[in-house]
């Protein structure tokens, strides 16, 4: 095959393609100089493309894993969904009674125990009889116990009280123990086996009854309607500052303690984050407003995010690197809102649920009226909360300037009233 020729640039000066050779005409010399440099200056510029291009592809491909990842974790959880949903149909469909797969292993456990019973009786062994007829008894309470627990967790989920907080752990047990074909009877007591169960790993091998309950936490209507009363009771201490009848303003720090304590608990907190806790709809819950929520505190608190403490990059240390790309808040927004995040603290928390808690009583409070307008010389009360005035903020406030003359209704700076008074003496 014949040898393909490759243009060379140099060789309409009769040249080698050799950046080192040298001329003795200046010109073609200044020509290669040019040339070489030019060459040169190609190649690092190449370099440095060929390093951006490495960065942007290692990022792209860190992107793209991650919302594989998240792809697959929402999966996971309708997987789990759907499953508890079905298994949940067959249980309302049995109406109250176990299916034939419990009755099943029931059964062959008390064949067993029966045989061993007969055993028992053949060797005149009362002590082992006794011990047996125990045993069957507390076979017989135990189905009767599933029973209730299988048909408590269709209600709850039929009845649309489950909270919409709960956990990813909670809702593979709520399906692995709905479904029969997971069921035994392991060591005296009913069990399921967990699918997800790895020897060495975090999983453990069976889930219980005691499980089963815990993975069904229930909206939390009672706490629910005890804040929504002390927001009608903001209501009113609003209403009566707006109109003067009150000089008592709204104590943000203040009204928040009372709110943490009274209302936020570690066992109702993922319910008031994620159901429908001040009834404004599930579009108006702490959960689906937590990224406007935290844009507006980064913007009026100094400092925000390094308050959290959330170290959302594991390097020991709080900076603006665990909260300066997309990636970092979602994983500071999931650190807040689930108990099992690795990074979850109850504390941190319930601080920041307490300042979205306090800034609706304080929507109540102040109703439409806005705390910022100040009343202009000789106002009249009346047309001062017409426009959003609030009296009870300039009743007697020496320290603003502005003084209200109770006899004409009016509002008066204070130089000015001493005028008005001076002209009339």
């Amino acid at each position: 095959m014949a040898k393909t020729e490759t243009y060379n640039p140099y060789q309409d000066l009769g040249l080698d393609d050799d950046t080192s050779i040298k001329s003795s005409d200046s010109a073609i010399q200044a020509y290669i100089d040019a040339k070489n440099a030019s060459r040169k200056t190609r190649s690092n510029w190449d370099i440095a493309i060929d390093i951006a291009g490495s960065g942007l592809d290692a990022l792209q491909a860190h992107r793209e894993n991650v919302r594989k990842m998240e792809d697959e974790k929402k999966k996971e959880l309708e997987y789990y969904e759907d499953q508890f949903n079905n298994n949940v149909l067959k249980i309302t469909d049995n109406a109250g009674s176990l299916g034939e797969e419990y009755f099943g292993v029931a059964t062959e456990q008390a064949k067993v125990l029966q045989q061993k019973y007969l055993e028992a009786v053949k060797n005149n062994d009362k002590e082992t009889q006794s011990k047996l007829k125990m045993e069957l008894n507390a076979l017989s309470t135990s189905v009767q116990a599933l029973k209730e627990n299988l048909t408590l967790a269709a209600e709850l989920k039929n009845n649309e009280t489950l909270s919409n907080g709960r956990t990813r752990q909670q809702k593979l047990i709520s399906a692995t123990c709905t479904d029969p074909k997971n069921i035994l009877f392991h060591e005296g007591e009913w069990k399921w086996r967990n699918p997800k169960y790895v020897e060495g790993g975090d999983q453990p091998e069976f889930f219980t009854q005691e499980d089963l309950s815990n993975s069904l936490p229930q909206i939390d209507e009672v706490t629910s309607e005890s804040y929504l009363k002390y927001q009608n009771t903001m209501n009113e201490s609003g209403m009566n500052f707006v109109s003067g009848d009150s000089t008592q303003d709204f104590n943000y720090e203040r009204i928040k303690t009372s709110i943490k304590d009274s209302f936020i608990k570690q066992d109702n907190i993922m319910s008031i984050m994620h159901d429908d806790f001040t009834k404004r709809g599930m579009s108006n819950t702490f959960a689906a407003n937590l990224q406007e929520h935290l844009d507006n505190m980064n913007a009026s608190v100094p400092g925000f995010y390094a308050s959290l403490g959330i170290d959302t990059d594991r390097s020991g240390t709080i900076g603006p690197e665990d909260w300066d790309s997309e990636e970092d808040i979602k994983t500071i927004m999931q650190a807040i809102t689930n108990t099992k995040h690795p990074l979850y603290n109850y504390e941190t928390s319930k601080e920041i649920v307490g300042d979205w808690l306090t800034l609706q009583a304080r929507s109540k409070f102040y109703g439409d009226a806005d705390p910022d307008l100040i009343p202009e010389d000789g106002q009249t009360l009346e047309d001062f909360i017409a426009n959003g005035g609030i009296a009870g903020k300039w009743f007697n406030n020496k320290n603003a300037g502005v003084i209200f003359d109770a006899k004409r209704q009016i509002f008066w700076r204070e130089d000015e009233l001493e005028s008005l008074i001076d002209e009339e003496d």
